[in-house]
């Protein structure tokens, strides 16, 4: 790592500014995330701009430009965040000893738990705007592909233990995925629906629906 003249470590900021303290950046970055999350929770994506962002952060955009060169940019840095971070939540739960059936489970109420967290609920509700560049698009296709290939693992081995149903196994894992995704774009925080009432009644209805009878029985423990 580069060093100061009084051998203080430090990192190159977007501008190339020497940036000395490193927390202070990162929890900056986060600031700027969490307040595009929000304005585009209200405007959507191709209305929102810089400018809303800076004032919800109540800042110049200069402070945005320090770390980002555009709204875009903020905007994918915002969907790697969430997708590596359901990555890592996925690697975990497929990596335990519980059973295939018990895995699903937990990855369903990982989807449901998430949900309504600011930065994935703006990455859900926005999803992938056709006016990102294509490598923006493409890089943000293979985060998402990663995602679904663990959760296609877990549903395979489901099937081989005989807990799921016999399907084509990316069909349903893509099937289940969306499926709760597509809550989060027509739910609202507040709404008639609970976080527990979701929590509760998503994964009992997408798992009746792949689990086999003696899967089902397994899995409530009867």
């Amino acid at each position: 790592m580069p060093r100061t003249r009084n051998d203080t470590p430090f990192v190159t900021g977007m501008r190339g500014h020497r940036v000395r303290n490193i927390d202070k950046r990162i929890a900056r970055r986060q600031q700027i995330l969490l307040a595009l999350a929000e304005v585009l929770a209200v405007k959507g994506y191709e209305d929102a701009t810089l400018d809303d962002v800076a004032a919800r952060m109540n800042c110049s955009k200069a402070v945005i430009y320090y770390q980002f060169k555009s709204k875009a940019d903020v905007f994918v840095a915002l969907v790697e965040q969430v997708n590596r971070d359901a990555i890592a939540r996925l690697r975990e739960i497929a990596s335990t000893d519980a059973s295939p059936e018990a895995q699903l489970r937990a990855a369903i109420d990982s989807l449901v738990q998430f949900g309504w967290q600011p930065l994935d609920y703006a990455s859900i509700r926005v999803r992938r705007p056709s006016s990102l560049p294509r490598e923006a698009r493409i890089y943000l296709r293979a985060l998402d592909r990663e995602y679904e290939d663990i959760f296609t693992d877990i549903v395979r081995r489901g099937m081989d233990t005989g807990a799921v149903a016999r399907r084509n196994p990316r069909f349903v894992a893509l099937t289940l995925i969306n499926a709760v995704l597509s809550v989060f774009r027509w739910a609202r925080p507040g709404g008639a629906l609970s976080t527990d009432d979701l929590q509760r009644e998503i994964p009992a209805m997408l798992l009746n629906g792949v689990l086999t009878p003696g899967g089902s029985r397994a899995e409530d423990g009867r």
